[in-house]
C-alpha cells in the first residue's frame, strides 16, 4: 500500500516536471522565433524606407534633369556656334534654370558642351567638375550614359555633394537622330541624402550607410566610423555577411541587412542592435517567466499537499499502531487531514478515549474535591481577615479620636479624622474615581502635614471646577504630594511652599502640576528618571540612587495601562530650585 502510494506520487511529480520543462521550452522557442522574425522585419522595413527616400530624391533629380535638358533655353545655348548667340542664350538659360530650381533646396546645375567644356554653372563648381571628370568621365559620356555619382567634394566651398549626370540630346533642331549636344549635371548637397536616413524609423544606436558603386561610403548616420563599423564595411565589401546575419559591434549584437538601390546603383547597409529591437518584447518575456514560475509553484504546492494528505497520514498511523499500549492509551493519534484517513484516525482516538475516560474521571473527581476543600478553607480565612482588620483599625482610630476630645486636643482629633478618611478611601471604593475625590484626600493629607510641621509649609490647591469631575485612577496624586513633602520641603531649611495646579488643554488633555520650592535634585538624576519613565519595564528604576522614583514609576505605569502610552509623568528639577512633577491624562467624565 505504502509503496504504491509513493510510486504514484513520484510518477505524478515527474510527469508534472516534464510538462513544466516542455512548456518552458515551447514558450522559449516561440518567443525566440517571434523575436527573430521581428528583428528581420524591423531592419528590412528601415532599409526599405531609406531606399524609398533615395528613389524619391533620385526621381526628382532625374525629372529636373529632363526639364533642363529639354528646355528651349538649354537647346539654344548648346547649339549656338557664335559667341554672341551663346552669350544671349546664356541669359535665357539662367532665367530658365532659376524658374526650375527656385523651389529646391541647395540644388546646383552644370551644363557641359558636347566636347566636355563647362558651358554654364549656377555656382562655382570647377573643383566638382574636375573630380567628376577624373572619377566618372562625364566629359566623354555617350548619348545613352547617365547615372549617379558618389560623394564629391567642393574644395572651394568646403561642402559635399552627390550628383546625377545625363547627356543632353538635340530634340529641337533634330539634325541627326540621338545627337549629343551636351551634358546636364544636377548637384545636390549631401545633407539631402542624409535626410533620407534621418526620415526613416530607426533605433537610437542603429548604424546605416549608403555606399556608391565603388563600395565607398557616401553618407551614414554616424559622424566617425569606429573600428567595429569599419570591420562591418569590410565584411560587406568582401561579401562574407548575408542578410539577417548577426555581427557584434561595440559589444552589442546587431542584425545586418543590405540592399541595392536600383535607381542609383548604390547600396544601403543597416545594422540595428538586437536589444533595441526587442525592447517592447520584454513584457512578453516577463509575463511568460512569471506565468511558468507560478505554474511551477502551483504544481509543487499541489504535489506537497497530496503527499502530506495521503502518504504522511498513513505513515503516522503505522508508527502509532506499532508503539506500546501505554503510549497508545495516553497519547491520542493526531492527524490534520480531514479525508477518509483522518476519519479513521478519529475512530481510533474515540475507542482509546473511552478506555481512558474512566481513569481520568476518577482522578479528576478526587482532585476537584481536594481543591474545593482547600478553596473553602482559604475563603473562610480571607473573609475573617477582611472583617477583622478594618474593624480593628477603625475602632482603634475612634478610640484615639475619643481621647483627643477628652484631652481637648483639636490636633489629635484633626489628624485621626483625616487619617480615617484616607484609610477608608484606600481600602474601599472603585479603582476609577473623580478627580474631586482625589483632591479631597490630598487636602486631608495636607491637614495632617500642617499639624505635624506646625504650619511651616504654605500649600495651595488650584484645580478648576470644570475638570474636577474627570475620572482618574484612585490614589494616584497623593504619592506625588508625599514625595514633594518628604523629598523636597522637609530637607529644606526654613519655610516652603507646595502648589497643586491643574489645567484643561485645547487638545482635551488635563495636566496636573505638583510644584515645590524644596531641595530639588541633580539634573542628571532628573534626566535619568525621565529617561526610564519612557521605558515600560517595571525594572527600569530599581537601580536609581536611593530608590528615588519608584512611586513615580508605579503611577506612570498605571496611567499608561489605563489611558495609553502617550500619557504619564515627567519630572523637572534642579538643586535648590525645587521640583515640578507633571501628570498628563485625558479628560474623561
Amino acid at each position: 500500500m505504502l509503496r504504491s502510494i509513493k510510486s504514484n506520487l513520484i510518477l505524478m511529480l515527474l510527469t508534472t516536471a516534464l510538462i513544466c520543462v516542455g512548456a518552458s521550452w515551447g514558450y522559449y522557442s516561440f518567443v525566440l522565433h517571434l523575436i527573430h522574425s521581428k528583428e528581420e522585419v524591423y531592419v528590412q522595413n528601415a532599409i526599405t524606407q531609406i531606399i524609398s527616400n533615395i528613389q524619391t530624391s533620385a526621381e526628382d533629380m532625374n525629372r529636373f534633369a529632363k526639364m533642363i535638358s529639354n528646355s528651349s533655353a538649354t537647346q539654344d545655348f548648346l547649339v549656338s556656334d557664335l559667341p554672341l548667340d551663346r552669350l544671349e542664350s546664356a541669359g535665357d538659360l539662367s532665367d530658365s534654370l532659376f524658374s526650375i530650381t527656385q523651389d529646391t533646396q541647395g540644388m546646383s546645375v552644370m551644363i557641359l558642351t558636347a566636347d566636355g567644356v563647362l558651358g554654364f554653372a549656377s555656382r562655382p563648381s570647377l573643383s566638382l567638375l574636375e573630380q567628376m571628370e577624373r572619377q566618372y568621365h562625364i566629359d566623354t559620356l555617350s548619348s545613352d550614359e547617365s547615372g549617379f555619382t558618389g560623394l564629391v567634394r567642393n574644395t572651394y566651398e568646403g561642402f559635399n555633394y552627390f550628383a546625377y549626370y545625363t547627356p543632353i540630346l538635340d530634340i529641337k533642331y533634330n539634325i541627326l537622330p540621338q545627337r549629343k549636344i551636351g551634358t546636364c549635371v544636377i548637384l545636390m548637397p549631401i545633407r539631402n541624402l542624409q535626410s533620407c536616413i534621418d526620415q526613416a524609423e530607426t533605433t537610437p544606436h542603429s548604424l546605416f550607410f549608403i555606399m556608391d558603386r565603388d563600395q565607398e561610403i557616401i553618407v551614414s548616420n554616424q559622424n566617425n566610423a569606429d573600428e567595429s563599423s569599419e570591420a562591418l564595411l569590410r565584411a560587406v565589401r568582401e561579401g562574407t555577411l548575408g542578410n539577417g546575419s548577426i555581427q557584434t559591434i561595440n559589444g552589442d549584437d546587431h542584425m545586418i541587412f543590405y540592399e541595392k538601390v536600383d535607381t542609383t546603383g548604390w547600396q544601403v547597409v543597416g545594422a540595428v542592435p538586437l536589444h533595441e529591437i526587442n525592447s517592447d518584447l520584454t513584457g512578453i518575456l516577463i509575463f511568460g517567466v512569471v506565468t511558468l514560475l507560478l505554474l511551477g509553484i502551483l504544481f509543487l504546492t499541489w504535489g506537497v499537499h497530496i503527499f502530506r494528505s495521503v502518504a504522511l497520514p498513513v505513515v503516522e498511523i503505522s508508527k502509532y499502531l506499532q508503539g506500546d499500549a501505554y503510549s497508545r492509551l495516553h497519547t491520542p493519534l493526531v492527524l490534520k487531514t480531514k479525508n477518509e484517513i483522518g476519519v479513521l484516525a478519529g475512530h481510533i482516538n474515540q475507542m482509546l478515549d473511552k478506555i481512558s475516560d474512566m481513569t481520568r474521571t476518577i482522578l479528576t473527581n478526587q482532585s476537584n474535591m481536594y481543591e474545593l476543600d482547600l478553596a473553602k478553607k482559604r475563603a473562610e480565612l480571607s473573609a475573617l481577615q477582611s472583617q477583622i482588620n478594618p474593624h480593628f483599625l477603625y475602632n482603634t482610630l475612634d478610640c484615639i479620636k475619643g481621647y483627643g476630645y477628652l484631652l481637648n486636643s483639636g490636633e489629635i482629633v484633626q489628624i485621626v479624622d483625616a487619617l480615617s478618611q484616607i484609610m477608608r478611601y484606600c481600602i474601599k471604593g472603585a479603582d476609577i474615581v473623580p478627580l474631586d475625590a482625589e483632591i479631597h484626600i490630598i487636602e486631608q493629607y495636607l491637614s495632617i502635614i500642617q499639624v505635624r510641621f506646625d504650619g511651616r509649609f504654605d500649600t495651595k490647591v488650584e484645580i478648576p471646577a470644570e475638570i474636577r469631575r474627570a475620572q482618574i485612577p484612585r490614589f494616584i496624586l497623593q504619592p506625588l504630594v508625599e514625595n514633594a513633602v518628604y523629598h523636597g520641603l522637609e530637607p529644606k531649611y526654613g519655610p516652603g511652599s507646595l502648589q497643586i495646579a491643574g489645567i484643561l488643554e485645547s487638545s482635551g488633555d488635563i495636566e496636573i502640576r505638583v510644584t515645590d520650592d524644596g531641595a530639588g535634585m541633580d539634573r542628571e538624576l532628573a534626566e535619568q528618571i525621565n529617561e526610564r519613565l519612557k521605558n515600560a519595564s517595571s525594572q527600569s528604576l530599581f537601580d536609581i540612587e536611593s530608590k528615588k522614583g519608584l512611586a513615580l514609576l508605579n503611577i506612570n505605569q498605571r496611567i499608561r495601562q489605563i489611558f495609553g502610552m502617550q500619557y504619564g509623568l515627567t519630572v523637572e528639577s534642579s538643586p535648590g530650585a525645587g521640583t515640578t512633577v507633571r501628570l498628563r491624562f485625558p479628560f474623561r467624565e
